[in-house]
């Protein structure tokens, strides 16, 4: 499904990241999201790798990457934490400025990079999701149902995991099925490695953690960064679902949320589909992605 594409894995500040490369050009690093692993750019990377070097990893705690314990205050999983970690993985490739792809979770990490390391980050596209507090203070039935894994995976230890350690295969497809949108198909192959790395005990632990931090660390460091008028400097693109996405906001456009954000220019639209935009609708994604990504290229 990489094919072409070179695997290892690198050892960053301690910890082992899985991460696949290919192709040739101006680095693009795509971040998956929630419940899977780089395997979610299956049918996206192979067509960024005619005109870019693409770098698709494992988050920690994800696929065959390591997942090291919690702490008490949900640093170890923080979104500031992971991007550190992928900053340093770029690091490590020979990468000091690149465009960043980030789908659900991905673009979480993604949007704390372009905050964190503004001068690593030349452009970035996030794929169905607007900013981690956003979720939160917009919170209402419609979406507290919708996501109603956020609320419960970031319960605590050990509630989420022993439940979902039942019987991990259900969840995961579960999910992956009430996401998508209606009738969709995740290929045989991605759903096997799905499941396989799902099945692991410390990535279920470590996806948890992932949820817990969004519920605090995370969401003080978006209040914090708003609060002090902290803004993403370079230019954003945002896709999300038409179908079953969960880019919108409680009465505004995800355009209109991410201006609050960007001081650079914010361009987008949805996308025919569920939440799996990599997998449901790649040609609609390259369609806007190649440009954006070409225009930003350095």
């Amino acid at each position: 499904m990489f094919d072409g594409f070179d695997s290892r894995h690198q050892s960053v500040a301690g910890n082992s990241i899985f991460v696949r490369t290919g192709g040739d050009g101006p680095p693009v690093l795509l971040i998956h999201g929630y419940p899977q692993t780089h395997m979610t750019w299956h049918r996206v990377a192979p067509v960024l790798a005619q005109r870019f070097t693409v770098v698709a990893p494992d988050l920690r705690g994800y696929g065959d990457s390591g997942a090291p314990p919690d702490d008490k205050d949900h640093v170890t999983y923080s979104k500031r934490t992971m991007a550190d970690e992928l900053v340093g993985l770029m690091d490590h490739l020979g990468f000091d400025r690149y465009s960043v792809v980030g789908h659900d979770r991905g673009a979480r990490v993604a949007y704390r990079m372009a905050l964190d390391h503004p001068d690593a980050i030349s452009a970035i596209c996030s794929l169905d999701v607007v900013p981690t507090g956003e979720m939160w203070s917009d919170l209402d039935r419609e979406r507290a149902v919708g996501a109603f894994h956020w609320q419960f995976l970031a319960q605590p230890a050990p509630l989420p995991e022993t439940m979902i350690g039942q019987d991990p295969a259900f969840f995961l497809e579960w999910l992956l099925e009430s996401w998508a949108a209606p009738g969709f198909q995740f290929d045989n192959r991605a759903m096997a490695e799905y499941r396989r790395c799902f099945a692991n005990s410390e990535v279920i632990a470590a996806t948890c953690a992932d949820y817990r931090a969004g519920a605090t660390i995370d969401a003080e460091h978006d209040n914090a960064d708003k609060a002090d008028g902290r803004r993403i400097a370079c230019d954003l693109l945002c896709l999300w679902g038409a179908a079953r996405g969960f880019g919108n906001s409680a009465g505004r456009s995800p355009l209109e949320v991410w201006r609050d954000w960007v001081a650079g220019n914010v361009f987008g639209r949805p996308i025919e589909g569920g939440h799996f935009l990599p997998e449901e609708a790649p040609d609609a994604v390259l369609e806007q992605l190649l440009p954006f990504l070409l225009d930003h290229s350095e």
